[in-house]
């Protein structure tokens, strides 16, 4: 199995809609893919490729306190332990005697279980998030969605990782499309772990500069090699000038350059409604050709 990462420092970049349309491209040439979002706070790849839920799964969190109203005496002793806030006396007048819980400040520490001298308290397991199924034109796809207030998106992006290759073995796909993250953290180092290649989407500027070069230390501490596309090339001529000689300096591979073009601006929208009923004509869409044409001949990254 051969895994590819769009991957970059910050969002905003382009890299859904730069796998998206890759993904589309190889289809057409008749290769399926196996597809991963790993953007599990905010999924959108299912949305540009019309992904169709097939089935999910429950995705376990992290235990939450629970009180027993009639149990709890209000002796506030579970309040003095709580490092978070998260307990505090009932705001129902007719409850004035006993304590409540705010499960967005409670971390499962359970130090109030063991306060409680009468065994008021217990800690419940909760539901974190969803890992999905879905069918698209490319291949099978799999994504999370992570329930609001939830901080266990690294882990929910290993377990879309599993589920992926999961529906990968399945069918028999050799190639795995994923849509990486934002950011450096530990949903980035999820999805890029055990991956043949980092293709980093960056923009010229200099914070585009700044955020590849983040992503492309994440990528050598795992030894996994970077390809980049520069996406608005044209954005600014000295920016793009100034990340074509770090991108040497870097021994890393120029894939890539997209200018902005309006007719693959408004793709993501039309792939979202069904309604690209062709790709256009233009440089932007040239560039891209072109990138999904140097990764689908690249069948093997490493070595």
């Amino acid at each position: 199995m051969q895994r590819i990462v769009f991957a970059s420092g910050k969002g905003g970049t382009g890299k859904t809609t730069l796998t998206a349309l890759t993904a589309r491209l190889l289809a057409d040439g008749g290769e399926h893919l196996a597809l991963a979002d790993c953007d599990v706070e905010a999924a959108n790849l299912p949305i540009a490729l019309r992904a169709e839920v097939v089935s999910s799964e429950p995705f376990a969190g992290g235990s939450k306190a629970v009180i027993d109203a009639e149990a709890c005496r209000g002796c506030g002793a579970c309040a003095l332990a709580c490092r978070f806030g998260a307990l505090g006396p009932s705001a129902d007048y007719f409850r004035a005697q006993t304590y409540e819980l705010d499960p967005w400040a409670c971390e499962g520490c359970a130090a109030c279980v063991s306060a409680c001298r009468y065994g008021a308290i217990t800690m419940v397991a909760s539901q974190a998030g969803e890992v999905m199924a879905a069918e698209t034109a490319p291949g099978p796809m799999a994504f999370g969605r992570l329930a609001p207030g939830e901080d266990l998106s690294g882990k929910l992006v290993t377990e879309v990782r599993r589920k992926t290759d999961e529906l990968a073995e399945a069918r028999g796909i050799e190639r795995m499309w994923i849509d990486g993250p934002p950011g450096v953290g530990c949903p980035a180092i999820a999805a890029i772990t055990g991956t043949d290649l980092v293709v980093g989407v960056t923009e010229p500027t200099l914070s585009g500069e700044h955020d590849l070069m983040r992503l492309v230390t994440l990528a050598r501490r795992f030894k996994i090699p970077v390809a980049v596309v520069l996406n608005k090339a044209d954005l600014s001529e000295s920016g793009a000038r100034r990340l074509r000689e770090r991108i040497a300096a870097e021994g890393l591979e120029l894939i890539g350059e997209i200018p902005y073009d309006p007719a693959v601006a408004v793709m993501p929208g039309l792939l979202a409604r069904g309604e690209l009923t062709a790709y256009p004509e233009g440089p932007g869409m040239d560039a891209i050709r072109s990138i999904a044409a140097w990764l689908a001949e690249r069948r093997s990254a490493r070595g």
